[in-house]
């Protein structure tokens, strides 16, 4: 009789437990949801011709980093992007150079590097088309996509 009784109070709090992990953000949708909206949209910027890492980027990936701490199923891809300037050759490389610099920083924080991977599109695609130093200074970035949770 005692194990059937905990057996029934399992069925009845389990459930319960399971929906205390996720909490709702002020939208309706999960925390998680909003952190991982957050994760995949918000950039690291970098200025022409440089893949070092500003304070503004600095402070994103660390961010980055606290989410993928508390979500340790979270794998992410790394994209290094260019703006339009630049031969092909020399984008991709600069773009597999942010996108590195990104992936040295996250691992400095902690973060094992078998959960990510990075890529370089240089500037095949831009973010903002336009042909001015506001659409490039967009463009230049790393971006970090979640590929699995």
């Amino acid at each position: 009789m005692k194990k059937f009784m905990l057996i029934v109070m399992a069925c009845m709090v389990m459930p319960l437990a399971v929906g205390c992990g996720t909490k709702e953000d002020n939208y309706g949708g999960s925390a998680y949801d909003t952190e991982k909206s957050a994760f995949n949209n918000e950039h690291v910027y970098f200025d022409f011709d440089r893949y070092d890492i500003r304070p503004d980027g600095a402070a994103n990936i660390q961010a980055k980093a606290a989410f993928m701490s508390s979500n340790a199923g979270v794998r992410s891809e790394i994209q290094g992007h260019c703006d339009e300037r630049g031969t092909e050759v020399y984008n991709m490389a600069l773009g597999d150079r942010r996108a590195r610099a990104a992936y040295n920083y996250i691992t400095s924080l902690g973060i094992d590097g078998s959960r990510l991977t990075t890529v370089s599109y240089g500037k095949e695609r831009p973010i903002d088309s336009g042909h001015n130093e506001a659409a490039w200074a967009r463009n230049r970035r790393a971006q970090f996509v979640v590929v699995s949770e």
